[in-house]
């Protein structure tokens, strides 16, 4: 899989429901060893999910009668999740007031970090660099055929993420401009679109950073 130049920075921001419920269990402490302790669900963006992951993690090295469950689901997923207090923590690349059919006023947004965004192609499309304005071009149906780029004589398979996704809210307002991309693969997760993008010829779709280690 070929990372391009093209890069999009956004802000990562987690909700939090209004309503404390198990969130609370999970704030108290030992008082003898000031330790927390209870449990805590996290859902939602894929992009952030290594992050969440790694901070969970070494919270619960450091604090053993705690316990963190991390899923991931979309930012849609985890800011609904977290709306209905099915969750503790809805994590999303873009506010819940941006969200359409979210009860932004029942939550409270956290930027907690930034996440760098990248187009990777396929490696035998024969090219490795690309204009912004040719990305756009891509993802909007108007250049069909790597040959168009300069590449190989191939079909480009566009590789999305459902509406639902943050991470694709964050590429079409960045990258295209608010123009809805053309037909092409979906997928909810950004480990299928990693393994698709490096097995599908002609295929190019977009990862956070923290999916990119080639």
């Amino acid at each position: 899989m070929f990372i391009m130049s093209v890069l999009v920075v956004f802000a990562a921001a987690c909700g939090s429901s209004s309503t404390n419920n198990n969130a609370d269990e999970g704030k108290q402490s030992d008082k003898a060893e000031n330790k927390a302790s209870g449990s805590l669900t996290i859902s939602g963006s894929s992009a952030m999910q290594p992050l969440v992951l790694a901070a969970a993690e070494k919270f619960m090295d450091e604090n053993p009668d705690a316990d963190i469950q991390v899923q991931a689901g979309g930012s849609g997923t985890g800011l609904s999740q977290v709306a209905e207090g099915t969750v503790q923590i809805g994590n999303s690349d873009v506010f819940a007031e941006e969200k359409e059919g979210i009860p932004a006023k029942e939550l409270t947004d956290h930027q907690v970090a930034v996440v760098g965004m990248a187009a990777a192609v396929n490696p035998e499309v024969g090219i490795d660099d690309i204009s912004l304005e040719d990305l756009k071009k891509v993802f909007t149906g108007k250049i069909k055929n790597w040959k168009e780029l300069g590449g190989k004589d191939q079909k480009i398979t566009l590789v999305n993420r459902p509406d639902s996704s943050g991470t694709r809210a964050t590429f079409v307002k960045y990258a295209l401009d608010g123009e809805t991309p053309a037909e092409g693969i979906t997928e909810d997760s950004s480990n299928t679109v990693k393994k698709l993008i490096a097995e599908t010829p002609g295929a190019i779709g977009y990862l956070a950073f923290s999916y990119i280690k080639d």
